[in-house]
């Protein structure tokens, strides 16, 4: 303020560079306290996230230490002979076990009696998704289910960019099936093994109609009635009895002359023979010397007695079981009806468990998997059961 000679009193302009700097300088303490806010809240949810995460971590590893003791537990039971299915000493059952040996690794499937899975947590499957799951068994006595639908099939030559050889692009598979085979074909590239060739995958119930009749008109001068029928089914199965239908399994060859040599006699067809059953793939239609003399005769129970160049995806588990016993599928079913929960160990490491509990006439299947299981597969088995696979 100044006061001049008249007496007036006049008031000073303030000083708008002192002024903007003031409001600077606000604005930068504000900015500071709020990116100092800011750096104390996302400090705090950091540690916060990494306690949590760690303390995940932490259960996991002891979840999965815990499980491990106690399959090591059922494995030194079992080693002894002996396991309590019931929880009482005096109603115990001997365990059996099953192994072979192919080179170096030793395959053996151990009996876990009648005990459930422990340290479960629950998935919820429909029956849609159970007639995918690849153990669907389909044959002259278990005919395809009603319900199957085969909306979910994937053209196997454009799916893979003619990765995988087909003979046309009417050759199609469920997904699970056209990656085991993919993945197979890999492996056997990489054994310096190509020319495969898909000849046939899934059939539609109208195609095995068509096929059947044909046979059929073809026999109508020796046979008739029921006895024209079942001569037929000899050569081609009745509609809705056909493992082609199953949408998992497919005919291989050789080109670009699949007809020029043998499948089974082939490198290829050997390699594939002896091999595909760690991609998940097995032969389907072992018969007497065929694939060759090392492999039983399992037409008694396949129904089938012709030599097919035929494989099927049954999933990794289940090859490996399949292999380890020497069953045929419909062996390996009734094996699992006798004994519903087995483990399978690989060189003393346990690879997968196996456990099959009655069907029921639900929509959907609240099921278990045990933690720390990698992964699952699960399928009806077209046996009045539903097989889980378990994979570590």
């Amino acid at each position: 303020m100044r006061v001049n000679a008249n007496r007036k009193i006049h008031r000073m302009k303030r000083d708008p560079f002192k002024v903007l700097t003031r409001i600077v300088v606000a604005l930068l303490i504000l900015m500071a306290v709020g990116v100092g806010v800011f750096y104390f809240c996302t400090t705090r949810i950091e540690n916060d996230y990494l306690q949590k995460r760690n303390a995940t971590i932490q259960k996991n590893e002891e979840d999965e230490v815990a499980f491990n003791a106690r399959m090591n537990e059922l494995r030194a039971n079992a080693s002894s002979g002996f396991f309590d299915t019931t929880g009482n000493d005096e109603n115990t059952k001997k365990l059996q076990y099953w192994e072979k040996s192919f080179g170096d690794t030793l395959w053996r499937i151990e009996d876990n009696g009648i005990a459930a899975p422990e340290n479960t947590t629950t998935i919820t499957a429909s029956r849609s998704e159970l007639l995918l799951g690849g153990l669907m068994l389909v044959n002259a006595w278990h005919p395809l289910p009603g319900e199957f639908s085969d909306e979910a099939l994937v053209t196997v030559g454009s799916t893979s960019g003619y990765k995988i050889p087909v003979k046309d692009n009417t050759v199609k598979l469920f997904r699970p099936a056209y990656d085991a085979l993919l993945n197979a074909l890999d492996g056997a590239a990489g054994e310096g093994l190509e020319n495969y060739i898909v000849q046939e995958g899934y059939r539609s119930n109208d195609r095995q109609t068509e096929l059947f009749n044909e046979r059929m008109a073809k026999l109508q001068n020796k046979y008739s009635g029921d006895i024209l029928i079942e001569q037929t089914k000899k050569e081609v199965n009745y509609p809705g009895t056909s493992e082609y239908q199953t949408g998992f399994s497919f005919n291989m060859r050789l080109y670009p002359n699949p007809e020029s040599i043998d499948f089974v006699d082939s490198d290829q067809g050997k390699w594939l023979v002896e091999n595909g059953w760690k991609y998940g793939i097995i032969f389907r239609f072992p018969t007497r010397d065929f694939p060759n003399s090392s492999w039983e005769d399992k037409s008694h129970k396949t129904g089938v007695s012709v030599e097919l160049n035929v494989f099927r995806y049954v999933g990794e588990a289940h090859a490996a079981a399949m292999r380890t016993l020497g069953y045929c599928l419909e062996e390996y079913i009734e094996f699992l009806i006798k004994h519903p929960h087995v483990s399978v160990y690989e060189n003393g490491a346990l690879r997968y468990e196996i456990y099959r509990i009655p069907e029921t006439a639900e929509p959907s299947f609240n099921l278990p998997v045990p933690n720390p299981a990698r992964n699952y597969q699960v399928s009806f088995d077209n046996m009045g059961g539903i097989v889980m696979a378990y994979s570590y």
